[in-house]
């Protein structure tokens, strides 16, 4: 089953998420992981806005996440965007409704 991650970050130091930035989008383009959107000024249709980033990413599988999460590559990384956001990450299971 396909997972849909959605993070809400807080950009604290935009420069060093940047940096962050800079070597995850290419990651994401070498592994064949699905961006499906990043938007800085989510508009809330219920609720409050909040002035966060959100991402909304897709993997093949559970397995195909932590094959990123967990690798020695992104593990070099994750300190760069700890160190400059604070947010929130999601997993979800993309669910295909047949109606």
């Amino acid at each position: 089953m396909s997972k849909i991650m959605v993070a809400l970050i807080d950009i604290e130091n935009e420069q060093g998420y940047l940096e962050y930035q800079n070597i995850v989008l290419p990651m994401f383009l070498e592994m064949g992981i699905e961006v499906l959107a990043v938007d800085d000024s989510p508009k809330a249709i219920e609720g409050e806005t909040r002035e966060q980033r959100m991402v909304v990413i897709k993997f093949e599988s559970d397995e195909a996440f932590y094959n990123w999460y967990d690798s020695p590559e992104y593990k070099k990384i994750l300190p760069i965007r700890l160190a400059n956001s604070k947010g929130e990450v999601h997993l979800l299971d993309e669910q295909n409704l047949n109606f």
